[in-house]
């Protein structure tokens, strides 16, 4: 059976209600936001709610973070939101928390960056048990490699890749499938949604449509990840026509 979860929105208790219909995974993506009121009652609230749920992940902060900086300051909050995501994860019971890679092109050169960014994640699992697989997603990465050299060098099991194929087709210049290809078995997690891509001259390219709904054949993305990746989670990352998309996904995995 394909673990195929569901990301939920500001509607957290219809979510959820959708989660437990449909017999499928939560991503917890309320606790990005680091900074939100009533952060130990709002935890309490979605552990209960989420209590009979097999299958858990969460989003972690994102805002400005990056593993692989030089400047010392930001690494220590980056190292701080982590261990914060962690710290949360572990009382939602989940097993995976999903962090962006934080590179952005040009600004860095690939060789120090990915030293630097294996001695933070080297740093960060010190402490850590096997409980929890951190999975790093794309975003703004013109290709595949930058991401592959981190899971290579870090060689850590705890550490995964989450493909988010929405980013890759409206951001980067390699094909989402040959994504898939080439990261193959490093890719623990998937961020499914879809959009029109880089060129289609739309004002937010990263659309977050249902995944029916864009330039992106879900059906190949589905038949490629049982071909190179078949044990990583579907999570639907998207709340548009949510349950259409749970029904063909649910379909094509299964």
């Amino acid at each position: 059976m394909v673990d195929i979860r569901f990301c939920t929105d500001d509607n957290f208790d219809q979510d959820v209600e959708l989660i437990k219909k449909y017999k499928i995974g939560i991503e917890f993506q309320t606790f990005y936001d680091p900074f939100i009121k009533n952060l130990a009652k709002t935890v309490k609230y979605q552990k209960e709610q989420a209590s009979k749920i097999k299958h858990k992940s969460m989003h972690a902060p994102f805002w400005e973070l990056n593993p692989g900086t030089k400047m010392p300051g930001l690494r220590k909050e980056t190292m701080k939101m982590y261990n914060f995501a962690y710290k949360i994860a572990k009382e939602l019971g989940c097993d995976s928390i999903i962090v962006h890679n934080g590179y952005y092109p040009g600004t860095y050169g690939y060789t120090g960056w990915v030293k630097r960014t294996t001695a933070f994640w080297q740093e960060f699992f010190a402490d850590k048990d096997n409980s929890i697989t951190m999975m790093i997603e794309n975003q703004f990465e013109k290709d595949s490699e930058l991401m592959k050299m981190v899971i290579d060098s870090v060689n850590d099991k705890r550490l995964k890749i989450n493909l988010d194929i929405g980013h890759a087709n409206c951001n980067s210049d390699m094909s989402v499938y040959n994504w898939i290809k080439t990261l193959g078995k490093r890719i623990g997690y998937l961020h499914l949604h879809n959009n029109h891509g880089k060129d289609s001259g739309a004002s937010n390219l990263d659309e977050h449509l249902d995944i029916t709904n864009g330039t992106i054949d879900i059906k190949k993305v589905v038949k490629l990840v049982k071909q190179y990746c078949p044990k990583a989670v579907l999570s639907i990352e998207s709340s548009k026509n949510a349950e259409k998309s749970i029904e063909l996904l649910k379909k094509l995995a299964n």
